[in-house]
């Protein structure tokens, strides 16, 4: 970690008149976001993550810290993946392959302005607070390198399953959801190429300095773009529209294009969108996974919890696992604030034995 990082460089975000009339600036909520990953720093580090993912990334001020928050030491000392054991099943963490270098980190956003100002938010931080850093190979070799000029791959944007899938979703879940799933323009870019630097490194080593950018509906775009078996997130952060309002406002917003009213708007109970992420979150997060969860009061928090439990039940009977009585989740609020609504960050986890357990293969 650098010594004079605290906060990403968001600053962009409020001064460029694009951004800040189209993307989800820092508020109370980001921030809160932001004390539960550093009061959760030791755990995730201790987790070793293989591949991250943001789902709904705004400014990209969230997993740009979570970047810096596992960022190694310079003495290489807490360099990632140099004395961990190195996971090879899918879904006890993700897959092996990315962790060279460290792992791989993903944003997603519905909003091409969101995935711009985050790719700025990342690169202008990490060139500002880190202009060296220590890498580890497979072999737990370290050497130092430059953190690369490019930080940010192309936007990847991935045609989305439609309004099919959602409608499906909410005939499922018996609750609203909006008519159009993704209401703004998509720009194909395709991703990086592997190759090697000047020096001779492999780019794939330097990856855990590119964030990957997807433009998409939740899951959807990463699922479509890396496949089933890979879509599978270790550490998975989500700050959802969360705050109650009618279907027809939640609705209105995104025939509108009204970026920043769909970026908070959450229809009834603050659950639209939600719940569709809970309900896809079992398939996403591995086994010694992580999810951190952004929560108001009015999402009634108890049931959130119930649902979510009864979500990766679900999934685990359906993938032939032994579940045991009880929750399979281990759930606990990290950090809370009134700010004239009342935040909470909750950590959703499976229970240790679950953890623990070697999946089955699939």
């Amino acid at each position: 970690m650098s010594a004079s990082y605290s906060t990403p460089e968001y600053t962009h975000c409020i001064r460029d008149a694009r951004f800040r009339r189209s993307v989800y600036e820092p508020e109370a909520d980001t921030f809160l976001f932001l004390e539960a990953l550093d009061k959760d720093t030791d755990l995730l580090r201790q987790l070793s993550p293989s591949r991250c993912i943001e789902i709904g990334c705004g400014s990209g001020t969230v997993i740009t810290h979570l970047r810096c928050r596992l960022m190694p030491s310079s003495s290489g000392a807490n360099a990632e993946g140099a004395e961990e054991e190195q996971p090879s099943e899918r879904h006890s963490t993700a897959a092996a392959s990315t962790v060279v270098g460290g792992p791989l980190f993903c944003a997603v956003d519905v909003n091409p302005l969101a995935l711009e100002a985050t790719g700025i938010t990342w690169t202008e931080t990490l060139r500002k607070h880190f202009t060296s850093a220590v890498l580890a190979d497979h072999f737990s070799r370290l050497f130092h390198t430059d953190v690369p000029t490019l930080l940010a791959a192309p936007v990847v944007a991935v045609a989305s399953s439609g309004n099919q899938s959602v409608e499906e979703e909410r005939e499922a879940s018996n609750s609203p959801s909006p008519s159009v799933s993704t209401p703004f323009p998509r720009r194909v870019a395709t991703a990086t190429s592997v190759g090697r630097t000047s020096s001779g490194i492999s780019n794939v080593l330097l990856s855990t300095y590119c964030l990957r950018r997807f433009q998409g509906d939740l899951f959807d775009p990463v699922r479509r773009s890396l496949g089933e078996k890979d879509a599978v997130f270790d550490v998975i952060l989500f700050n959802p529209p969360y705050v109650p309002t009618s279907l027809e406002e939640l609705e209105e917003a995104i025939a509108q294009k009204d970026v920043i009213t769909a970026a908070w708007c959450g229809g009834p109970r603050g659950r639209v969108v939600l719940d569709r992420f809970v309900r896809q979150l079992p398939a996403a997060m591995s086994r010694r996974g992580t999810c951190y969860l952004v929560l108001v009061t009015e999402n009634e928090v108890a049931d959130v919890m119930d649902f979510a439990q009864r979500a990766f039940r679900a999934y685990l009977e359906q993938t032939g696992v032994a579940v045991p009585e009880g929750d399979v989740l281990e759930t606990v609020e990290v950090a809370a604030r009134y700010t004239g609504e009342h935040l909470s960050v909750h950590r959703l986890r499976y229970v240790s034995p679950l953890r623990d357990a070697v999946p089955p293969p699939l």
